[in-house]
């Protein structure tokens, strides 16, 4: 027994070495982790602003850095190098990981951190263009001699932080993915931007639609998704003249139709990629002062995806968010101007069937004649394994994204927008943001900015994505913009997938910075976005195929109507309105093809409570859960006959459409079950999504509606962590607001910053987002916020150019010349 033990204990003991000196599954190596003097439990008290107490022969100056109560940086520089050095400084010392993960997965380098089976989405990244898309942009910045050392400086920021970290004060998320931070270079600041233009470039919708068409008819896919919905309330007010004569383009007699395959696969996209944006002119406030309200929803994360800071320099005073990574401010207000953004889903992204001269796709037919393509080699360090070698083949129109069939596996299984799984082999992806493009100088001028001149010059280098720039100034001026350089299309150019031997299908222009969608100081005194289209037909450039309904700027709009004297309070108020519009124009004809047929107490009790009920998404609230669980049925009663269901289906129309067919064609054939003998129309639909309604969530929640089925249970919100760390992220929140109206707030979508500013000569701004400024999981500043956001506060910004006047605590950045 005695020599047993003395045999066993050696293996225990190596087992145990192995074990803490070795990953297990996504777990890094727990001695690694669980030591006391590098791992998890010697990580840096993060909330101590001492620790960033520091001296650099960079600086020129000393800067002085005072954070507030939420914990808000208020940097004071004595010029613009110094202040950029030390936003970079002070940002990577609170999201550095965020950073650095997000660059990686822009330019396709997880593998580097989780090991091979990252290698698929890798590759999708840089198939796509984002690398490439980076570096072009890259050589704009480079070649910019007055915003070249502000980048630079920025890049030094970070990386004088990054170089005073020792192992021990890694951030938590290094720890456990076991890996360590690398230099900061400007192409990481390029890709960030790349990345966040991936994800607001909209929808790509001619995939689908040329399958659609190819299967079904090119009129049905007009009818289904019209340029021009039913429903539209556009963001440049009707009857603004465009006095210009448009650039003259060579059109096909006929769309290209292309043999798309008939084996793709099509998946749904959420409603959440959206924002508001508005603008009161003083007459209708009560300050006589403009007024600028902004909240982009976007994705929720934590660490969020914004971080909130105070830049100040000889030059410059401005407030505002940025993303972590990027130097100035993204969406915020200096002394003179305010200026918030919405995504303006321009189509600057197209398909383009490709013909080779063989498969070696060294060649291809474009204009008469054959053209060499340019081959990439692109390379992959796989964490654990050895580097992979992918070779991208380049068209003059962009990458070839799948050169051989069904290779979506191996490319991962996150695709391309709009959610095609497979196109077939050799199509060419054009998208604006491959451009060489200089989008930091935009906000650069946009943070200097003292006038409307200054921010029109400021929106001329904005390329891609197309965005809504909402704009207040001092002088009581509004202003928006629908800006971005916005590929100048002939009608329905691009819709559907293009012919890529026709050089008419190029992108043969640019639209005129002055020919760009614009009004300034309109009659009515207001001016805003959501997401809807952005002019009526007479607007000569075909601009998108898809932009959202107009149901939530339709809410605005009709609020804003009714005020003549506007309050800070009036904006919040407006920026939480819970009111469906789709709601309340179809709920009463809705309830009356159920009044008479209902079988029991409970349905009688949904009936009363959606009679009674005034439109409003309140969390509270059993009305949203009833309405909107009711109508997902209808819309698989609608759709799923014709347009099929799940993974295997075409893509649905939007709530417009549907809202169009219940108010003007209730007998429409849409409504009619194939798959019956009978007849069905809006009245038969309606009445069965009814009765399953009320069984389904009897069967899900019980029999207390009140209590049980309310809202914020319902739907609820998770903002997850960044890369999806148990633990680390925020769920079940009892949110109210839902994807159709103002607040528009989601499962893991919503709000990502609110912004509300009284353009005075003293500025009074409140400004909240979900989340905190410390990505430290451990600090107090981590998710500080997350609750008050769900309740609607929003907090008053500090805001001067006198270090004297801001509140809290104070470090110096200190030179050592």
């Amino acid at each position: 027994m005695t020599n047993t033990r003395y045999l066993i204990l050696p293996i225990l003991t190596t087992l145990l070495i192995w074990t803490l000196n070795n990953p297990i599954g996504k777990l890094p190596p727990l001695g690694k982790f669980l030591d006391p003097f590098h791992g998890y439990l010697a990580l840096v008290d993060s909330d101590n602003i001492n620790r960033l107490k520091m001296e650099s022969s960079y600086l020129e100056s000393p800067v002085t850095v005072i954070f507030d109560t939420l914990r808000i940086p208020h940097i004071f520089a004595e010029n613009d190098i110094d202040l950029y050095f030390a936003q970079g400084y002070i940002m990577a010392s609170e999201r550095l990981w965020q950073m650095e993960f997000q660059t990686h997965a822009a330019g396709g380098r997880l593998s580097e951190i989780v090991g091979e089976k990252a290698l698929g989405y890798d590759r999708y990244q840089r198939r796509v263009g984002m690398k490439y898309g980076a570096e072009n942009s890259l050589n704009a910045i480079l070649k910019d001699q007055q915003l070249l050392p502000m980048a630079d400086a920025f890049t030094e920021g970070v990386n004088t932080y990054i170089a005073s970290l020792s192992i021990d004060q890694y951030p938590l998320e290094y720890k456990i993915l076991d890996y360590a931070p690398e230099p900061w270079t400007p192409l990481k600041t390029s890709l960030l931007l790349k990345y966040m233009a991936w994800m607001l470039t909209g929808r790509n919708t001619e995939l689908t639609y040329t399958r659609m068409w190819n299967e079904m008819g090119r009129d049905i896919v007009e009818e289904l998704f019209p340029i021009y919905p039913w429903f539209v309330d556009p963001i440049i007010p009707p009857g603004t003249k465009y006095d210009f004569k448009p650039v003259p383009l060579d059109q096909p007699p006929n769309l290209y139709q292309s043999k798309a395959d008939r084996g793709n696969i099509i998946t749904q996209e959420h409603e959440g990629i959206g924002s508001n944006n508005w603008v009161v002119s003083g007459n209708r406030t009560t300050s006589g002062n403009a007024m600028l309200a902004n909240d982009p929803h976007l994705g929720l994360n934590l660490p969020s995806i914004w971080y909130a800071m105070h830049l100040v320099s000889p030059n410059q005073n401005v407030m505002g968010v940025t993303l972590p990574g990027t130097p100035g401010i993204i969406i915020g207000f200096n002394d003179h101007i305010s200026w918030g953004l919405t995504n303006g889903y321009d189509d600057v992204m197209d398909w383009y069937d490709i013909q080779f001269k063989d498969s070696t796709m060294t060649e291809y037919f474009h204009d008469n004649k054959w053209k060499p393509t340019q081959k990439i080699v692109e390379k992959f360090k796989i964490k654990g394994g050895e580097t992979f070698s992918d070779t991208i083949t380049f068209t003059h129109h962009g990458p070839i994204v799948w050169d051989t069939p069904y290779q979506t596996l191996s490319l991962g299984e996150k695709s391309i927008r709009n959610s095609i799984r497979q196109v077939s082999t050799g199509r060419a992806l054009r998208w604006l943001a491959h451009d060489e493009s200089n989008e930091l100088r935009t906000f650069y001028l946009l943070n200097t900015a003292e006038n409307y001149a200054d921010y029109v010059h400021a929106l001329e280098y904005f390329n891609c994505p197309g965005q809504n720039f909402a704009y207040a100034d001092v002088e009581g001026n509004i202003a928006l913009w629908h800006a971005g350089n916005t590929p100048a299309k002939w009608a329905k150019q691009g819709m559907f997938i293009s012919d890529g031997t026709d050089p008419r299908y190029d992108w043969q222009a640019t639209v005129p910075h002055h020919q760009k969608p614009h009004v300034k100081n309109p009659g009515r005194g207001y001016v805003g976005s959501a997401n809807q289209h952005p002019t009526t037909s007479d607007y000569p450039y075909f601009l998108s195929e898809f932009y959202w309904a107009s149901f939530r700027w339709n809410q605005i709009h009709t609020r804003l109507d009714t005020l003549q004297s506007a309050t800070i309070n009036d904006m919040l108020e407006i920026q939480l309105d819970n009111r469906s519009v789709f709601a309340e124009k179809t709920m009463p004809i809705i309830l009356r093809t159920w009044k008479n047929h209902l079988k029991n107490d409970l349905e009688k009790q949904t009936f009363t409570i959606l009679s009674n009920w005034d439109y409003e998404m309140d969390g509270h609230s059993p009305a949203p859960t009833l309405y909107r669980y009711w109508y997902g049925i209808l819309e698989e009663l609608t759709w799923e006959d014709d347009l099929g269901i799940d993974n295997e289906r075409f893509i649905w129309p939007y709530r417009d459409k549907m809202m169009e067919l219940i108010l003007t064609n209730p007998k429409s054939h849409w409504f009619d079950d194939k798959t019956t003998i009978q007849i069905e129309t809006f009245s038969h639909q309606s009445l069965k999504a009814f009765h399953k309604m009320v069984s389904d969530l009897q069967n899900k929640y019980g029999d207390d509606i009140l209590r049980d089925w309310i809202w914020a249970k319902h739907q609820g919100t998770d903002i997850n962590h960044v890369a999806n760390i148990p633990g680390l992220g925020m769920m079940g929140l009892p949110t109210s607001g839902g994807s159709d109206i103002p607040n528009a707030t989601g499962t893991t979508f919503g709000p990502s910053w609110r912004l509300v500013v009284d353009m005075g000569e003293k500025k009074i701004a409140y400004g909240i987002y979900p989340g905190g400024q410390s990505g430290f999981p451990g600090s107090a500043y981590y998710d500080n916020m997350i609750d008050d956001w769900v309740n609607g506060i929003a907090y008053p910004l500090s805001f001067s150019e006198n270090a004297s006047d801001i509140s809290g605590e104070t470090i110096i950045l200190g030179n050592d010349k």
